[in-house]
């Protein structure tokens, strides 16, 4: 069988897809790979199993000349590769891929990695509204990261044959091993992810510029917005906070911290970053929204924060601090021991696997 891949860019769908693709393979299958080769590293090892179509991509454009080059492209590979069956992650490769599928009678498969602009109001939603409505009905099934945005789509009549829902692009738990709790002698809030506004970064920024001191450090890593370059730069030379950039390997950013920070109100499908935490050993404070309440269980593996709420973050950061060591640690035990119990990435493969028959 030949399988169709479409992602947005080759670093995603290496740190994400790479096993779901080895167990393709190693099933015999014929994988070919369309995406954004924004690595040439990571293209090279995924060379080794697949081939890779380099298309580029633009995440945000809404030019509409754009946006049909795109589908031309699409449906030129389609024509040319006639797959087998297509499979897709994130929204514009389940729109655009699905509407090529489907006038090309190829079956498809989209997962549904968060809703994006379909919980914003405005046109861009009632134009995606119309589009999911074309493209989901005709799926072989739906791939759903959590409930809650299985059920949207249901209270928003957006239809679907068959669907199912998945721990999110699971944890490789060989590759984030838990690592030994640090020891009590300071503690390091940590933030991990894109510098943009809904997932918080501005109430982390504030927290470490009205908390930071030689008993409680504040770290970060990720894609740097402009809109916060100026506050980061202070900070850092203020010494309230280190900043690491993006980083291609997180796991000993992770290893550092005694706890991750993600306040965020974006509308994520599964928190990738949360997944990566828990699995090293380190508890979480975050909103209690889709995409995190899934992974965190107040009290448990980590605590709950108001959203948009700087006077809330610092009190559940105070109340983290004020916990013994011992109790930071059992935290981060239960954070492990959740996901390898419910997020491991095998699970997922399992189930793609299972939708080639």
């Amino acid at each position: 069988m030949k399988i169709l891949v479409l992602s947005n860019l080759i670093s995603y769908t290496y740190n994400f897809r790479k096993e779901i693709i080895e167990a393709f393979v190693a099933n015999g299958h014929e994988v070919v790979v369309v995406c954004d080769v924004d690595d040439v590293s990571k293209r090279d090892e995924l060379e080794r199993m697949c081939r890779i179509i380099d298309v580029p991509f633009h995440g945000k454009g809404t030019n509409p000349k754009e946006e049909l080059k795109l589908i031309r492209v699409y449906s030129s590979i389609m024509k040319s590769e006639k797959p087998d069956i297509m499979f897709s992650f994130t929204i514009k490769m389940n729109l655009y891929g699905g509407l090529v599928a489907k006038k090309r009678h190829i079956p498809y498969v989209p997962m549904i990695t968060g809703l994006g602009e379909l919980e914003r109001e405005g046109k861009l939603k009632k134009i995606l509204m119309f589009l999911h409505k074309r493209v989901m009905p005709n799926a072989k099934c739906v791939v759903f990261q959590n409930d809650d945005n299985r059920e949207y789509f249901t209270r928003n009549n957006i239809g679907f044959r068959r669907f199912v829902v998945v721990p999110g692009s699971g944890i490789n738990l060989e590759k984030f091993k838990y690592q030994p709790y640090p020891k009590d002698e300071r503690t390091v809030f940590a933030f991990l992810g894109r510098f943009i506004e809904a997932k918080g970064v501005s109430e982390f920024l504030k927290c470490a510029e009205d908390m930071a001191s030689n008993d409680m450090g504040f770290i970060a890593a990720g894609t740097m917005d402009d809109k916060y370059k100026e506050l980061v730069e202070r900070l850092v030379e203020e010494g309230k906070l280190r900043y690491d950039g993006e980083l291609a390997d997180t796991r000993d950013f992770l290893k550092e911290a005694s706890c991750l920070v993600l306040p965020t109100y974006h509308p994520e499908g599964l928190s990738n970053v949360i997944l990566e935490a828990c699995a090293t050993g380190r508890p979480v404070i975050c909103t209690p929204r889709t995409g995190c309440k899934e992974i965190v269980e107040d009290g448990v593996n980590g605590f709950y924060c108001n959203a948009k709420d700087v006077g809330n973050l610092e009190s559940v950061i105070k109340r983290f601090i004020s916990l013994p060591n011992e109790e930071k640690a059992k935290m981060g035990e239960n954070g492990r021991r959740i996901v390898a119990d419910r997020f491991d990435r095998k699970i997922v493969v399992g189930e793609y696997l299972s939708l080639l028959e």
